[in-house]
């Protein structure tokens, strides 16, 4: 049971892992956006069921766009520091993984210690 909590723990770190540097990636590519490009705006119009969502969803092109923008503005705003906050926050997601994989290996362990062994009588006689 050991093992299997030690190898599920390592896979989900490499999990943890390719996604911390997949949006690393991502967030140093996107921390020289400023707002949302032009070619942006001309693609919103043309998402698939666009009419239909208007009728359900009225003003959601205008709440895509402020979102963008607003997106664009934070990611200025952070600019070359983002990469190493994911960073930071990725150390402290693995610490908490691997602190609950300890956890879970000290309660297996404690679960399969055997009880100590009653105390013998002594058969000595005096």
């Amino acid at each position: 049971m050991q093992l299997a909590i030690w190898i599920f723990t390592a896979v989900v770190v490499v999990l943890w892992l390719a996604l911390g540097y997949g949006v690393a990636t991502l967030a140093s590519l996107a921390a020289g956006l400023q707002g949302m490009p032009a070619e942006w705006y001309e693609l919103i119009g043309r998402v698939p069921g666009a009419p239909m969502m208007d009728i359900w969803l009225p003003g959601w092109r205008e709440a895509v766009v402020q979102t963008a923008e607003l997106v664009g503005v934070t990611l200025g705003w952070l600019g070359a520091a983002l990469p190493a906050l994911v960073w930071v926050v990725w150390g402290l997601g693995a610490l908490c993984i691997i602190a609950f994989a300890a956890v879970l290996s000290g309660i297996v362990a404690l679960a399969r210690r055997k009880p100590a062994a009653p105390p013998r009588a002594n058969l000595r006689s005096s």
